[in-house]
């Protein structure tokens, strides 16, 4: 059987243990929250920067938010037109089809009357030299 070696061990003295122990001691007991503070600071820094690179971009993006509301508007407007002109259409539209507006709508689009209306002509009055007033006297002829 092969024979155990024994590893090299190295030994430290105690009194350089001591004096490592000592010195974090100190170093710990003198800034107690350095690493505290460093990683705050770290911390703060960068929600710094982070802040500074947001609002530039929001500076950079403010006149085309501005373009868009313009174009918005312009929109807006031209859509409450075109409702006030589709609501204007859909009512015509209703009362052209309104079955009550028939005869009204006829004589609206032609020269057409309802036979049951009385049409009233304005006639001229025809003065003789001198006489009286000579009423015309109307007749279907006339027409």
């Amino acid at each position: 059987m092969k024979t155990i070696e024994s590893s090299a061990v190295t030994v430290i003295p105690l009194e350089s243990r001591r004096r490592k122990a000592r010195r974090k001691l100190l170093k710990s007991r003198l800034h107690p929250y350095q690493e505290r503070v460093t990683e705050i600071t770290l911390k703060l820094t960068i929600n710094l920067v982070i802040s500074i690179a947001s609002l530039s971009a929001l500076l950079q993006l403010w006149p085309y938010h501005q373009a868009g509301q313009e174009k918005l508007q312009e929109i807006q407007t031209e859509v409450q037109g075109t409702q006030r002109r589709v609501s204007k259409l859909q009512a015509e539209f209703t009362r052209f089809f309104a079955p009550q507006k028939t005869k009204s709508i006829m004589q609206e689009q032609s020269y057409r009357m309802d036979p049951n209306i009385l049409q009233i002509f304005w006639l001229e009055r025809k003065y003789n030299q001198g006489q009286e007033l000579e009423t015309a006297e109307f007749n279907d002829e006339n027409l």
